[in-house]
């Protein structure tokens, strides 16, 4: 591993927790690329991001609440259980991530494309969620509810083994959302108000949409057998 103190090492590269660490206490990790080791745990409560790449990165648990992540990019990352509520992501890009059970509550999401990536029961309770897209990515039980979404995509839920089931937007305020066929098998929707959306051919069985309100949404082929009204 370089050292740190040589002054001939990439100013830009980050490769270890202490490093990640004084560099995250004086807000200056902007710009840089942080790469190849563990820091489960770290603190990098209210951290400005913006131009970071996060590669091959073990940061489950990781307290980021209140960070902004700008323009980053996410590779082959565990971010497993790692706290971002109140946080700022925008146009952030990950793949071939683990984000299972991530905590994005009351965040934003803005222009990000997301996956291929993991995220069985991510929580974005009350997130704003615009012009992003989540492809290939497995959201089993993810936490919806209360969120805003507008011009938000699904991509690649059609025929896949990734899906939408069991997921929660009780209460939920959906607009111009596309979910191309997905199968959402058992999601709940209770309350959420779904504006112009795309469920054709969405697989909406054993779905709950008690008090949910449909306003020129598309509907065709979608199977909605055993739902509840």
């Amino acid at each position: 591993m370089p050292d740190e103190g040589l002054p001939g090492a990439d100013a830009g590269l980050v490769q270890s927790r202490v490093q990640l660490e004084r560099l995250a206490a004086d807000d200056e990790l902007s710009g840089r690329t942080i790469a190849g080791f563990a820091a489960q745990s770290v603190l990098l409560r209210g951290v400005d991001l913006d131009g970071v790449t996060l590669d091959r990165l073990d940061l489950r648990g990781a307290d980021a609440e209140d960070s902004r992540l700008e323009r980053a990019e996410l590779k082959t990352s565990d971010l497993r259980t790692s706290m971002w509520r109140g946080a700022l992501w925008h146009r952030v890009t990950a793949k071939d991530c683990d984000l299972t059970e991530l905590d994005l509550t009351g965040a934003q999401l803005l222009r990000c494309t997301i996956g291929p990536v993991r995220m069985a029961r991510i929580k974005l309770h009350r997130a704003r969620i615009q012009d992003t897209t989540f492809k290939d990515s497995e959201l089993y039980s993810a936490d919806f509810s209360g969120a805003v979404l507008l011009k938000t995509k699904f991509d690649g839920y059609a025929h896949a083994t990734v899906s939408l089931s069991r997921t929660d937007w009780t209460g939920a305020a959906l607009f111009d959302v596309d979910f191309q066929g997905a199968n959402l098998y058992a999601a709940v929707f209770r309350g959420a108000a779904l504006i112009r959306c795309d469920l054709s051919r969405v697989n909406l069985c054993s779905a709950d949409l008690t008090g949910a309100r449909l306003v020129g949404c598309t509907t065709t082929g979608a199977d909605l057998d055993g739902a509840l009204f």
